[in-house]
């Protein structure tokens, strides 16, 4: 008589080397649950460590939300998550059952969601370390500083659960919408006047222009400002003049494709670019409401003053009270 076998009569050396030849979610998926002898055996080799950016079967990683999180999320003290899925799958399991996290790894390579998000879930006074990275280095360690030094908003602190968070991203113009992010400061909805503090003199929606004019035509120089992102991540707001009903647009510097002059100005109403925009992020730079205005442009800089006319300033080392702005509210 022959006598039968199976995989449960091997030692358990033996199922660890075989296991050492799978990827940990296909070991999850294939053996989790089977009885207490695999079912330990996996947690086991798993450890304290899961890597779940390499799983694209969808069966395989809603197994791994759904069943194995909740089984041994408490143990893993190191999880990397991101592509092809994005925060927010997996930001309610990692609130509920990862909640001894040391290091938490995130592939930000999806267009999905506002790279702005991650950070405003993510950032905490006792995370001791912030480190971005693109092509498998080390980028932009004084705007990692930054951020955890001046997060303030206890609200949006969803996840204070690891030491160590770490953001590889998929582009640099992600790592300037966080570098926006970190320079511009809450402020309130509402009604304001924008003073220019180079002239004394307010911030007005002309006829054809944005113009700076004379304190007395203050009537026309009230702007609501609204933040348009829902989520209050990205710090965004929209600039409207309700006398003439106009949204601010601006335009920017000369792309391929694209025609730009250089006396280009910030206007309520033209469209000579292809790209317009009505949101700005808002700098603080002072105690006393003083503001940069920045759109929300990777290439565009701040706002300048050109006589009467407001332009797009296009580099960095030009003189910055002409883009400084005094921000008086209203109601």
């Amino acid at each position: 008589m022959s006598s039968s076998s199976s995989l449960i009569d091997l030692p358990r050396e033996v199922i660890y080397l075989i296991f050492q030849y799978l990827n940990k979610e296909h070991i999850a998926y294939a053996f989790f649950g089977l009885n207490k002898y695999f079912t330990s055996a996996v947690k086991y080799f798993i450890g304290q460590e899961l890597n779940l950016t390499k799983v694209h079967n969808e069966k395989i990683f809603q197994f791994c939300l759904s069943i194995l999180l909740p089984s041994i999320g408490c143990n893993l003290q190191c999880l990397s998550i991101g592509y092809p899925y994005t925060l927010s799958t997996y930001i309610k399991y990692i609130q509920n059952y990862c909640s001894n996290l040391d290091i938490l790894n995130i592939y930000c390579y999806s267009d999905i969601e506002d790279i702005r998000s991650y950070v405003t879930y993510l950032i905490h006074q006792q995370l001791m370390s912030f480190i971005l990275m693109y092509n498998n280095k080390i980028i932009g360690e004084e705007l990692s500083i930054r951020l955890i030094n001046n997060y303030e908003d206890e609200e949006y602190r969803a996840i204070p659960l690891t030491s160590f968070l770490i953001l590889n991203l998929s582009s640099m113009n992600d790592l300037i919408l966080l570098k926006r992010f970190s320079e511009s400061s809450y402020l309130s909805n509402g009604l304001y006047m924008i003073e220019c503090l180079s002239t004394g003199e307010w911030f007005t929606d002309g006829k054809d222009d944005l113009c700076i004019m004379s304190k007395k035509l203050h009537r026309d120089s009230i702007f609501s400002i609204k933040q348009i992102d829902v989520d209050r991540c990205s710090r965004e707001y929209e600039l409207y003049n309700e006398g003439t009903q106009r949204r601010l647009t601006v335009l920017i510097p000369y792309e391929e494709g694209e025609r730009w002059i250089s006396s280009s100005i910030l206007s309520t109403h033209r469209k000579e670019s292809s790209h317009t925009c009505s949101s700005f992020t808002f700098e603080k730079i002072g105690n006393d409401n003083q503001f940069y205005i920045r759109p929300c442009y990777a290439n565009a800089r701040r706002l300048q003053v050109s006589g009467k006319r407001i332009i797009v300033s296009l580099c960095d080392n030009q003189n910055t009270l002409n883009h400084c702005f005094r921000l008086n509210y209203i109601s």
